[in-house]
């Protein structure tokens, strides 16, 4: 089923609407595309629900809002996000929200964003859901804020923006690098946050300025930053000799910047967004080690889903991902609690100032973590620069915090003596692992009954060395649950190593090391490709979902990657997973069926190819001709709409066709205009033509888009047969002789990331070409039977591995 959804169309006709009938819901209850207008101050918009499902075909009352997105489209938050806020703009609110992507499938409910395991059947919903009735008061409050997440995309990109041009002004004027640039934006950016903090502050401007430089020659936003160094709230963001590195003219520019642009009035999950983004963009290119993958983040949190009041520490705090987050999520119970509004600013003053703490032993980081919590609410007053296993009295110390979330260094070793004697874990040795001491820190930071998330490699959870650790582990907490990630999940980050997060409840007293029954999961997919780009299948939530369920001592779904079980001494998932799977032996008949038949294709295939390539070697009239006597460039650029989807197209290397890259919201895309293509263009990727990054675009990319990085073609309308010409020149120029041509021209910074074979270079080089269409046909036609061999050799090859491991059933165990 899942291989005939190649659209959103198709994931809502061919799968949503059947999923609905499965379930009772009647299809003449539906209402597509369902016009929504929403309105804020003066800002309008239209929105459009895919599905509405209503109680009855008078279509008055809504049972569910659903979302369709396209297969290859990722189920994240900020979809779930944009569901419960059109469910919540309906005229009457629906109390449950749906979204798929035709391979997942989430429900959650509306009021409060609590997801469920899955659709009720109709005759089974509650009669609360069916009747959903909730005060004036709370559905205008869901209102405003389900307003306030519609329109906040737009106030993203403005900030966005803005800390692009600022940082861009100090990389140009200064000649600085990415993290340096980033690190003096980050100094201008907090004097206009300090300023906008104090009481009458005005001195941000460009009037003030020009005046004080010219009349008193004092730069005035040197002379703010001066004073934030003694501010004591602010101690130990910057130290006493740092200074501004940045000419008058640079700073004069930044203030013009941000000089009507007021932060204390923007929300502050527009300037967390965007900073985070911004930051991202700068770090991760060298310091890829101080990030966790926010899918990470958002599950260990949600996991161990802080309370108001909680104090949370992260000893290894990076640029604050944990720590935010975790603000983010005590932030909405607060707003949604029934407290006192008097009580509401009480408990959010308590969160900012008392509540989250963080260490981080580089400058750098610890100071874009500050940076980072002031812009996404505050929290940063308790982020010191220093040593993540020592303690800072009266701030850091041991049994204090409610929560300790972390992802601890990998790969760095202890050897200063007076910490390492510190740690049981250290005492007597002269080194000892960075991640094996943060274990037994996060379990002395943390009061009895106190809460742990930590990110462990697998070496602690299975190693035989390692056994002393997971005892320290079992004799001090309760363990409640490992989840075992793919090992694609850090490799974005710089990090191959195989890894673990380990759930723990500080026990109120050492033991034995007794446990009771543990929640394991793997997560063979977490929303992560090798190179650290997003993709759908992220297994994660509904694992939290099943954790979620053992918490609460419910039966878990019985989905494929998680289950209950006693542990002994290892501690990784993988190794349990016999005590819960029942292994049933695979009927491997199918498979024999598969690989008797791409046998006799692949026969067949052979076959034929020696007579067609007999036929080719024989040739002997051809032709040499520029490319540009050929084709030529085609343009048809198309300007971004905000709200509008794009599909943006790639290009496979080795000739392997076109594919669907990614689909964005032209709100996150950087440019201003995109290349709309038709089928039949011809497309090559520029950075990675010398790899054989050309093809022609077939139906199904019809109206798709292209960036400038891959300059499309067609046939001129002089040459005959110019579909074929296009097939030839694909194949010429896939082949290895070209392909070293190619690359001797390709040029750039750095021959490997940087280097690009431009257009010009495409259309002045020379080919030789068949005199006769007949013969550029019989050149085409063999070139494409032997890919199909290739692609068919691939499938066998994989059927074979299947094979293998059903075969292997029938050996003893």
């Amino acid at each position: 089923m899942a291989e005939d959804l190649k659209s959103e169309d198709d994931v809502k006709i061919k799968f949503l609407l059947p999923y609905l009938r499965a379930r009772g819901y009647n299809e003449d209850f539906c209402e597509f595309n369902k016009s929504i207008e929403v309105q804020e101050g003066r800002k309008r918009k239209n929105i459009f629900a895919d599905v509405v499902v209503y109680t009855s075909s008078r279509k008055i009352a809504p049972i569910i809002l659903c979302e369709t997105k396209a297969p290859d489209e990722i189920l994240n938050r900020s979809v779930r996000e944009q569901a419960i806020s059109y469910a919540r703009l309906l005229p009457k609110i629906a109390p449950l929200c749906l979204i798929t992507n035709g391979i997942q499938v989430q429900v959650y409910q509306t009021l409060n964003k609590n997801r469920i395991p899955q659709l009720p059947p109709r005759s089974e919903l509650r009669r609360d859901i069916v009747d959903f009735i909730i005060s004036r008061e709370i559905q205008d409050a869901l209102r405003v804020e389900a307003k306030h997440e519609l329109f906040i995309i737009d106030d993203v990109r403005t900030f966005k923006n803005i800390l692009k041009s600022c940082h861009n002004e100090i990389r140009n004027n200064e000649g600085y690098d990415p993290t340096v640039a980033f690190d003096e934006m980050s100094k201008v950016l907090f004097c206009k946050l300090y300023e906008e903090k104090k009481e009458n502050g005005d001195r941000f401007k460009l009037s003030i300025f020009d005046t004080t430089l010219k009349a008193l020659g004092i730069n005035v936003i040197k002379q703010i930053f001066e004073e934030t160094k003694n501010d004591e709230k602010y101690s130990g963001l910057f130290r006493s000799d740092d200074q501004i590195n940045l000419k008058d003219r640079t700073i004069r520019k930044i203030v013009s910047l941000f000089e009507n642009y007021d932060l204390s009035l923007t929300a502050f999950d527009v300037k967390g967004e965007a900073f985070e983004y911004f930051l991202g963009d700068t770090f991760t290119g060298g310091l890829g080690e101080y990030f966790t993958p926010r899918n990470i983040v958002e599950f260990m949190v949600d996991a161990i889903n802080p309370k108001i009041g909680d104090k949370i520490i992260d000893p290894f705090c990076g640029t604050g991902g944990f720590l935010i987050f975790a603000f983010e999520t005590v932030s909405e119970k607060i707003r949604l609690q029934e407290f006192s509004e008097e009580e509401k600013k009480r408990w959010k003053y308590e969160l900012s100032n008392k509540s989250l703490f963080g260490t981080d032993w580089k400058e750098r980081t610890s100071q874009a973590c500050k940076m980072n919590m002031m812009v996404h609410g505050d929290g940063s007053a308790g982020i010191f620069m220093h040593h993540g296993l020592l303690n800072i009295e009266p701030y850091i110390k041991v049994n204090y915090f409610d929560i300790c979330l972390t992802n601890p260094p990998f790969g760095s070793i202890e050897n200063d003596s007076d910490i390492l004697k510190k740690y049981e874990l250290g005492a007597g040795r002269k080194t000892q692992e960075r991640v094996i001491l943060a274990i037994e820190r996060a379990i002395k930071l943390v009061k009895a009954g106190g809460l742990i998330g930590i990110i462990v490699n697998q070496g602690v959870l299975n190693n035989r060395s390692r056994k002393y650790v997971r005892d320290h582990i079992k004799q001090n907490a309760w363990i409640k649950g490992v989840i075992s990630l793919c090992e694609d999940t850090f490799q974005g980050y710089g990090s191959e190593a195989k890894t673990s997060i380990l759930f723990l409840k500080k026990k109120e007293t050492p033991d034995e090391g007794i446990q009771n029954p543990v929640f394991m999961a793997i997560a063979r997919n977490t929303g992560y490709a090798p190179n650290g780009l997003q993709i759908s299948g992220n297994e994660l939530p509904d694992v939290l979902l099943d954790y979620k369920a053992f918490l609460r001592n419910e039966n878990i779904e019985k989905h494929s990657n998680s289950w209950v079980c006693t542990v002994e001494d290892r501690l990784d998932p993988d190794f349990y997973t016999d005590t819960f799977f029942e292994t049933g032996i695979t009927d491997i008949r199918p498979i024999q069926r598969d690989i008797d038949e791409l046998l006799r294709d692949v026969n067949t295939n052979f076959n034929q190819l020696n007579t067609d390539i007999r036929t080719v070697a024989n040739m002997t009239s051809f032709e040499e001709v520029y490319i540009d006597e050929l084709v030529k460039e085609i343009e048809e650029r198309e300007k971004i709409s905000q709200n509008e989807y794009y599909k943006i197209l790639g290009v496979k290397i080795w000739g392997n066709g076109a594919y669907i890259r990614e689909r964005k919201k032209g709100s996150e895309i950087r440019k201003k205009y995109l290349q709309r293509v038709s089928t039949g263009w011809l497309i090559y990727s520029r950075l990675f033509a010398h790899t054989g990054a050309f093809a022609i675009l077939s139906d199904e990319y019809d109206g798709c888009y292209a960036s400038k990085e891959f300059p499309t073609f067609v046939a001129r309308e002089e040459i005959d047969n110019p579909s074929e010409i296009l097939r030839y020149i694909v194949h010429v120029l896939t082949s290895q002789q070209y392909l070293r041509i190619i690359d001797s021209k390709t040029t750039g910074s750095t021959k490997k990331s940087r280097s690009r074979f431009n257009q010009k270079d495409f259309l002045n080089l020379r080919i030789k070409i068949p005199t006769t269409i007949e013969d550029i046909k019989n050149i085409n036609n063999l070139m494409d039977k032997v890919n199909t061999l290739r692609k068919n050799q691939q499938l066998l090859l994989d059927s074979v591995k299947d094979l293998r491991d059903g075969v292997a059933q029938y050996l003893p165990y």
